[in-house]
């Protein structure tokens, strides 16, 4: 697993070691868990926050597919879950929910990231 104490190796399809272990502040979290809280009933606020760390950093690969766009972020999404999970190694976590799309939610935000100058 690579250590990212910067944004310039990360990798789209690998591992990525989040150094800010959640978002970037309390109140990033709670606005977060505010907003999708209730998609993961049963989680508290912080056990979200580890659960979208986790996803953030896994390598693609199974049920979990991922890439990053032109800025450098990681994105993540779980098919068996259907988690959708943004952030930078560097900044933390910017979002995580279940999009109501599912799949085709993450393959629509590939899509246009690649256009855009992300990589696979």
């Amino acid at each position: 697993m690579a250590i990212n104490d910067n944004d310039t190796d990360v990798f789209p399809t690998g591992n990525n070691r989040f150094l800010v272990r959640g978002f970037k502040s309390r109140q990033k979290l709670m606005n977060h868990w505010r907003e999708h809280g209730f998609q993961y009933l049963g989680l508290t606020a912080r056990q979200y926050e580890e659960k979208a760390v986790a996803l953030a950093e896994s390598a693609v690969g199974g049920d979990i597919l991922g890439h990053i766009d032109k800025d450098g972020v990681v994105i993540r999404y779980d098919i068996c879950s259907n988690d959708f999970v943004k952030g930078r190694p560097a900044k933390g976590i910017f979002t995580m929910f279940k999009p109501s799309d599912g799949i085709r939610y993450y393959w629509l935000q590939k899509k246009e990231d690649l256009e855009h100058g992300g990589r696979a």
